[in-house]
């Protein structure tokens, strides 16, 4: 078994970059971070404890394990699972492969934290990796997404594709998980909204009181359904929801007004293609790359525990989806300043979590 081994930048300069670039029609090339190499690796396994609802749960483990047999056509990994049916296999499934002596353990998700901690510090000699949470132990890896800077493209996005002058977003819950989403979203309307001169309301979330539209029941489709028919009775015709499998309610909703829906974690077209119709694009946290990075980390013998690897832009750990069945309605114009804005956003130009490109209104 292995061991543990300025910047205020003016509205009217960034009108200028943008008009620069109008001429560019594709979508970027993202080109993935260098993956660590080891000359001769040694044989390791890697164990992953699924999310509810096994390897085939469709938000973060078929993605994960996607990245783990990527892995091993490159090193010489001996790749396992333990499926979860409940929140009580979280724990068993650590002990599964802690009892086949798995060299890296990775699990899914917030909920797993507290098993993962309690089994990391009984087996300090093992790694561990999390998926969508932080380290909360000195051999565990945290894998975060910074997600709101691919949000804001998608507000400026939803801003230029809206038609009605509404677009609106809303959340499973009150956490910093889903409120980045959102926050990035409504700042990138609104700089589409400022930059272009128009009217636009968006609607769900509040980026100064910190209040918004969030589910009762975070996994209630009837209540995306409801949520989403509420917004579409205000004029709004792209919606963002931020609510993984309830979110299939309100894309549903898009479709029985013929709405424009933009998904979250995975490309929805592909994911969910019975919603397909009416996707104009999905805030992607690209898991199988971070998982495959974290794999890599160990054959390489850089992996750290007590660090976060964060997977934002600049190493393709999140992107925006492509437009798939949108594709020739989203203008040429539109898609170049969408790709500039994501430039904009890499070199500090943009600062998508920060609402300083419009002053604050009174209530």
């Amino acid at each position: 078994m292995l061991k543990k081994s300025t910047l205020i930048i003016l509205a009217g300069l960034l009108a200028i970059v943008l008009a620069a670039c109008s001429s560019s029609e594709a979508q970027p090339q993202f080109t993935p971070t260098p993956v660590p190499q080891a000359l001769n690796p040694e044989p390791f396994s890697v164990g992953l404890v699924t999310a509810i609802g096994g390897i085939e749960e469709k938000f973060f483990t078929r993605l994960a394990w996607k990245g783990i047999e990527r892995a091993g056509n490159l090193f010489p990994i001996d790749a396992r699972y333990a499926e979860s049916a409940t929140e009580a296999d979280f724990a068993s499934g650590i002990e599964a492969l802690l009892a086949q002596d798995t060299d890296l353990i990775i699990t899914i998700g917030q909920e797993m934290a507290d098993a993962t901690a309690a089994a990391a510090k009984a087996h300090p000699d093992t790694m561990f990796a999390m998926v969508d949470a932080s380290s909360n132990g000195p051999n565990v890896r945290g894998i975060v997404f910074d997600v709101v800077g691919v949000s804001y493209m998608a507000g400026y996005l939803a801003g230029g594709m809206s038609k009605t002058g509404v677009v609106c977003t809303y959340g499973a819950a009150d956490t910093p998980v889903v409120t980045d989403f959102m926050t990035g979203f409504v700042n990138g309307a609104d700089y589409y909204r400022r930059q272009n001169g128009v009217d636009l309301d968006i609607l769900g979330w509040d980026v100064y009181a910190k209040s918004g539209v969030f589910l009762e029941d975070s996994t209630s489709e009837e209540e995306g359904y409801q949520i989403a028919k509420k917004f579409f009775a205000q004029g709004c015709d792209v919606i963002f929801a931020v609510a993984k499998d309830a979110a299939k309610g309100s894309a549903r909703a898009a479709q029985e007004e013929n709405r424009m829906f933009i998904g979250t974690i995975v490309d929805w077209y592909e994911t969910f293609p019975e919603y397909g119709n009416v996707v104009l694009t999905s805030v992607m946290k690209n898991t199988d790359q971070a998982v495959f990075q974290t794999v890599a980390a160990v054959a390489g013998g850089s992996f750290r525990g007590g660090e976060d690897y964060v997977a934002d832009l600049h190493n393709d750990g999140v992107a925006l989806a492509p437009y798939h069945r949108f594709e020739t309605r989203v203008s040429q114009g539109l898609r170049a300043e969408v790709n500039q804005v994501r430039e904009n956003i890499m070199v500090g130009l943009l600062r998508p979590a920060e609402p300083w490109i419009y002053e604050k209104t009174s209530p």
